[in-house]
């Protein structure tokens, strides 16, 4: 069987969970060693050689432009189709489709301008449109499916939750950072979905009975939602007490999960939550969500809180800070349940849905 992978988002700088998902799915389906063919579809012509594994697979650049997607139904045909997003072409379907969703963050926050209203609208338009057309829906997540079923009105049987595998940080060789020696640790996007603010409010709530603690913030951090943020922080006159270091690289994050006192992710939505297995698997304590997929993923490995309550956050931190019997527990805990997720599986259960889907 010929199986089309759309690889996009594909070739940003950094990539995000939307790319890095995708990436891998394409790299574990490969991995498996099965008789099937794939065609690797692309927007634009990759600048360097696909780091893929050895097997049956071709790229196909379908060319730049808004309506690139829909250029698949000219391009070298296949017998089921994988996307991510959850997108579609828009004028035809080119054969049977499975579709990716990860979360749908821009409709569960405000849009606050005329102009974010009309993108939101929009992509709430194409997405359903998409879902409505696929053959079979692929969830990361419980919390994406019932997000499915409650936005989108998605019939359950048609929707498989199917969890991620993620990076082993942990065994890429360090690389030093400059941190203070006692942190909590964050990372990712420093954005409204991320809860970054009400991380740094809960630190400076606790940050006079925690003397040699130190917030160590890694992740690109821009506009006005991180400004705010460095406004607040020297309001409170913590400039030494919080770090921030920019995007980190794997040997950078490995360097870091290693040293933390605990990561600190109280996200308000995640399709899945990549950095809390990457913690885990590093022996990292993790303090995160109860709510979205973040307590689905973590159960009891992790301290969970309400991510909208900066007091439960701030004992969080207080707790962890002087509990060396409870960061013992929760990174046993941790360890044991990111054994149990690996990009591999996430490969093997997307595959019989791809099968299925095109007919096997």
């Amino acid at each position: 069987m010929k199986i089309g992978i759309v690889l996009h988002p594909f070739g940003e700088e950094h990539p995000a969970g939307l790319a890095r998902t995708i990436l891998e799915l394409a790299k574990g389906l490969i991995s498996l060693k099965t008789e099937h063919e794939f065609i690797i579809y692309v927007k634009d012509k990759p600048r360097l050689a696909l780091d893929f594994p050895p097997g049956n697979w071709r790229v196909q650049a379908l060319g730049g432009g808004r309506l690139w997607l829909e250029r698949l139904c000219r391009a070298e045909r296949a017998d089921v189709y994988l996307f991510n997003t959850p997108v579609l072409p828009v004028a035809k379907k080119p054969g049977p489709a499975v579709v990716i969703a990860l979360d749908f963050a821009y409709w569960l926050l405000p849009a606050r301008s005329w102009s974010a209203r009309w993108r939101r609208l929009a992509t709430y338009g194409y997405h359903w449109l998409s879902l409505k057309r696929a053959d079979r829906v692929i969830a990361i997540s419980q919390a994406t499916k019932d997000d499915l079923k409650r936005f989108f009105h998605a019939r359950p049987e048609r929707v498989d939750v199917v969890y991620c595998g993620y990076r082993r940080i942990s065994r890429i060789p360090e690389i030093p950072v400059a941190a203070p020696e006692h942190f909590f640790l964050f990372v990712g996007v420093v954005k409204e979905r991320k809860n970054v603010r009400r991380v740094v409010r809960a630190f400076a709530a606790v940050a006079d009975k925690l003397p040699a603690m130190q917030l160590v913030i890694g992740g690109h951090a821009a506009g006005e939602y991180a400004e705010s943020i460095r406004q607040f922080i020297e309001d409170k006159r913590l400039e030494h007490r919080v770090t921030w270091l920019g995007h980190l690289n794997d040997g950078q994050l490995s360097y870091l999960y290693k040293r933390a006192t605990a990561l600190v992710f109280p996200s308000l939505i995640e399709g899945f939550g990549f950095p809390v297995l990457e913690a885990m698997d590093a022996g990292l304590p993790v303090i995160t969500s109860r709510g979205s997929s973040l307590g689905e993923i973590a159960l009891d490995s992790a301290w969970l809180v309400d991510p909208l309550d900066e007091g439960d956050i701030a004992r969080a931190l207080s707790r962890l800070a002087s509990d060396p019997a409870l960061r013992e527990k929760l990174r046993e805990r941790g360890l044991a349940r990111a054994s149990q997720f690996s990009w591999e599986k996430a490969a093997r259960e997307t595959l019989d849905i791809l099968e299925r889907a095109g007919g096997k």
